[in-house]
């Protein structure tokens, strides 16, 4: 037997496996979940550190940048008070040329700086003051000719022309006369090559992206390059608008030269119109992620099917241990001959429903039913004989009492006891008479039918009802039916005799 609670909880188990193995599912399912979860909650974590790696990596580039254009700025403004010095102005050209624009010269991607006269003709520059080149149609000195209120100027990417087609990014500012017209402009050309090599010592996956981009839209590098084949204006584009209407941000978006889904993280370079651009390829972050994933997917899984197919066969196997200690109870109280409940199983019938009868203001009968004579029958006719008798008795009983809470039960030898609840007196004589007469009727049938297979004999039958006040026991109920049996065998047996008055509830 089980140790209680774990027993009772092991026996309820097995009788309801499907119950069990449901909740088994459910736990594997509902650890599924929480596995998915989980996992759902560490792409985010991925992603969110890819942002802010892509981020921090956005404003170093920006920094960087910010830093060259204010070196290359205030030298601008440097060489525009050194002009207005008289004492520069007087200068032999040569010497002016080298104090104005050596320093320059030496200076990594900043591949020319120059001052020009109000056409746009230069008049002197890095690194020589022999050159005599014209800059009247470049962007960078147009501004400044048609109006006074810029600053610095950020021009758009262009090929050098004293270098043969380099690209290059000039900075500018304008130079007045006393009275506040144009005189001309000062310039700094940077090699584009400076923010490519910036790029080029940024990682950011296999498949990621850097690129600095102009407000405009016109692309101004990028790592890896882009084919010639793909426009370098991405002014048209529907997600280029978020990157101009503000000053830094975050989204996600397929790329549209490549088809490649990217995490986008951009920052305006202050004062200029420079956009430092930072886009890893989502398949690169979540590499690591994907690989973890299959690895807890596929262990989650395996580990809650084992765990499903152990609860199956466990709730399974406790079904079978439930179903055979109900048969081993069965076996225990019922008669291997007749197939009724024996002995035992009778006491606890009895007890239960004396039970129920002090609970409620009912009737409780008990018939004794014995065959007749049955001794001598073994003696003449054989004891397998006899056995047939009892079952082909036991059948007859069972024929007249079929009510679901009846029970009938061989008392021992060929001693019946038949148990009727809810049943008086009346009820339980007729009950009694119906199958003495059940009884007789089955030799009649077996006569007419030339198959009688056992040999005739007769029943007596003691009857006793009780109610909750009388008798006291169930014991004094039980005799006073053996009492009425006893009365119907000294009455000539093959009759039915009732408890007396005296026995009698009222």
């Amino acid at each position: 037997m089980f140790p209680n609670p774990v027993g009772r909880a092991a026996i309820i188990a097995g009788r309801h496996p499907f119950i069990v193995g449901a909740l088994g599912m459910l736990l594997a399912a509902s650890v599924l979940g929480v596995s998915l979860l989980t996992l759902v909650a560490a792409r985010d974590t991925a992603i969110l550190h890819a942002h802010e790696t892509s981020r921090n990596v956005a404003a170093v580039l920006s920094s960087n940048i910010s830093r060259t254009i204010d070196s290359s700025d205030q030298s601008l403004q440097a060489l525009i008070a050194a002009l207005d010095k008289p004492a520069v102005q007087h200068m032999e050209p040569g010497v002016r040329h080298d104090l104005l624009f050596s320093p320059t010269a030496a200076t990594r991607y900043v591949t020319g700086m120059g001052v020009t006269d109000e056409r746009g003709q230069l008049i002197d520059g890095c690194c020589s003051r022999t050159h005599h080149w014209n800059f009247s149609d470049r962007d960078y000195f147009l501004v400044h000719r048609q109006s006074n209120k810029f600053g610095l100027y950020i021009s758009a990417v262009y090929q050098a022309r004293s270098r043969g087609g380099v690209d290059s990014m000039a900075l500018s500012r304008r130079i007045n006369n006393a009275d506040g017209s144009f005189k001309g402009i000062a310039l700094v050309a940077i090699d584009v090559e400076y923010f490519r090599r910036l790029l080029d010592g940024l990682d950011v996956g296999s498949r990621g992206v850097t690129a600095i981009v102009r407000t405009d839209g016109t692309l101004v590098a990028r790592n890896p390059a882009l084919a010639a084949a793909f426009t370098r204006n991405f002014s048209k584009s529907l997600t280029f608008p978020r990157m101009v209407n503000h000053e830094s941000g975050f989204y996600t978006a397929r790329s549209s030269t490549d088809g490649v889904l990217r995490l986008y993280t951009f920052e305006r370079v202050p004062g200029t119109p420079l956009i430092a651009v930072v886009a890893p390829a989502l398949d690169d972050i979540l590499a690591s992620w994907r690989t973890l994933a299959w690895m807890v997917g596929v262990s989650a899984c395996a580990i809650s099917f084992a765990f499903c197919a152990v609860v199956w066969l466990l709730a399974f196997a406790l079904r079978d241990r439930a179903l055979a200690g109900d048969r081993l109870t069965e076996l225990t109280q019922t008669d291997p001959l007749t197939g009724l409940k024996n002995r035992r199983a009778l006491d606890e019938v009895l007890q239960n429903e004396w039970d129920r009868l002090q609970r409620n203001d009912s009737h409780l009968s008990v018939l004794f039913v014995d065959a007749d004579h049955f001794k001598q029958y073994n003696d003449q006719y054989g004891h397998a004989e006899g056995d047939k008798a009892l079952k082909h008795l036991a059948a007859r009983i069972v024929q007249r009492v079929h009510r679901r809470g009846d029970c009938v039960a061989r008392y021992g030898g060929e001693e019946f006891v038949v148990v009727l609840p809810d049943t008086d007196a009346a009820g339980a004589y007729r009950v009694a008479e119906g199958i003495r007469e059940q009884l007789e009727s089955s030799w009649q049938t077996g006569r007419e039918a030339g198959s009688a297979a056992v040999h005739p004999f007769t029943v007596s039958i003691g009857c006793a009802t009780g109610r909750r006040a009388s008798p006291a026991t169930c014991e004094e109920l039980t005799k006073a039916a053996d009492i009425a049996l006893y009365e119907a065998k000294r009455a000539g047996r093959n009759c039915v005799r009732a408890a007396s008055a005296m026995s009698q509830p009222g």
